[in-house]
């Protein structure tokens, strides 16, 4: 799934859409199911209907391979109990009643969470338009993308205070309320790969991509997990923790950056010469590469690389997902303020060797000084003096000219100072 393939399904959540259905159903700190809903979703009111849909944005959301992961089924894994529930939610359209209470049962039991959550399932059928090369859309649709949208959302307590009190116009206390929160926990099935229904893959989305919610998947989707981009970082930095030991905190960090610097670079290199690198895998040749520049001990260089493919599981992360470009915009400008300090020392230095010295608020700077700064620049023309008023100095497009007439009636001799 790209970034395409998201941000197309992302524009169809709005008011005039195809979303057929919608259940629901609101669990509380102990496991109970308080309210369980199933509707068609434009009978909604519109203002709840602007509220789902902003928590649909928000389950397909995020940086592709950190945030919202393709995760794969394997052939036995589509003969298990949870792809034919998925499988049969989305053919009944959420109709089926015990099929969502099954659903709903599967992930209050596996949840690691505590406090109220809320879970929405949603059901849509997306004919999808066929695109020309230029990327122009038809009319004709030539498949249809039939789907549900699970999200697992957190619901928090307001705390109390004043407010204001619309049917007594005035101003008094507010009663706590339960809000629902964005999502925590979301996942789409089937996947939207190059605009096609993809039955072999599922679209997960975690909003803390240090905690994915293993749970989710192993309990209630019954597929393939892999590491986020983040914790697929976290493994680096144990690896370079690894070889270097974690006494030089400051060694260890800016290793790790020149490693993620290094990586970016290779990749502009290669999208300058016309690779496509927006589905390119760090393997080991290209971690290898990243690594090699920066850390000179070919003994560490191959425990990192090896320490690193170890951990990935086989399923390493794309190689642009995995640079950390916020942490290198943030050394960026960390590097900036440092030179601009060093800069800043140096020119005290030369101020203190020129012995320029503050005393009442003035510079004080010697007579001698001052002559050669008044002299800076200056020209010196030796003529009679009693030619000396013919002498003129004028400014013409912005530069300035000495005027010399060699006698009144001639033209005078112009010189650029």
């Amino acid at each position: 799934m790209t970034n395409s393939d998201r941000n197309e399904l992302r524009r169809r959540f709005v008011k005039d859409n195809s979303i057929s259905r919608m259940a629901l159903c609101y669990v509380n700190s102990s496991r109970e199911k308080v309210v369980v809903q199933n509707e068609v979703f434009l009978n909604l009111p519109e203002e709840e209907i602007f509220k789902y849909l902003d928590i649909a944005k928000k389950s397909l959301s995020g940086n592709i391979g950190d945030n919202l992961l393709e995760l794969a089924f394997t052939s036995s894994q589509e003969q298990g109990e949870n792809y034919r529930l998925l499988t049969s939610l989305k053919e009944s359209g959420l109709k089926n009643e015990d099929l969502l209470n099954l659903l709903f049962d599967r992930i209050i039991d596996s949840y690691v969470f505590e406090g109220n959550f809320l879970i929405t399932v949603l059901a849509d059928n997306y004919d999808v338009p066929v695109k020309t090369t230029d990327k122009l859309k038809l009319d004709e649709s030539e498949e249809v993308f039939s789907y549900i949208l699970v999200s697992i959302c957190p619901v928090n307590q307001t705390k109390a205070g004043l407010g204001y009190l619309p049917a007594e116009n005035r101003m008094g206390a507010r009663e706590k309320d339960w809000v629902v929160g964005a999502p925590d926990v979301a996942f789409m099935f089937p996947c939207f790969s190059d605009r096609q229904t993809d039955t072999h893959h599922v679209c997960y989305y975690t909003k803390d991509s240090s905690e994915i919610h293993d749970e989710i998947i192993d309990s209630v989707i019954g597929c393939c997990t892999k590491k986020t981009a983040t914790q697929c970082r976290e493994v680096l930095k144990d690896a370079v923790e690894e070889s270097f030991g974690t006494e030089n905190r400051e060694k260890i960090r800016d290793t790790i950056l020149e490693i993620h610097d290094n990586l970016n670079c290779l990749l502009e290199e290669r999208t300058a010469e016309g690779e496509d690198v927006s589905g390119k895998i760090l393997d080991r040749d290209i971690l290898t590469e990243a690594v090699k520049d920066v850390v000179k001990e070919e003994a560490y260089v191959k425990k990192i690389v090896e320490t690193c493919e170890e951990a990935f599981d086989k399923e390493p992360p794309s190689a642009q997902s995995f640079v950390d470009k916020k942490a290198l915009r943030s050394s960026e400008g960390e590097r900036r303020e440092k030179e601009l300090v060093k800069e800043i020392v140096e020119l005290k230095q030369k101020l203190d060797k020129a012995e320029v010295t503050s005393g009442d608020g003035k510079n004080d700077i010697s007579e001698e000084d001052d002559l050669k700064e008044n002299e800076a620049g200056r020209v010196k023309i030796l003529i009679p003096t009693d030619r000396a008023e013919t002498i003129k100095i004028e400014n013409i497009d912005g530069m300035r000219f000495v005027m010399i007439p060699i006698s009144e009636e001639e033209e005078p001799y112009i010189k650029e100072v």
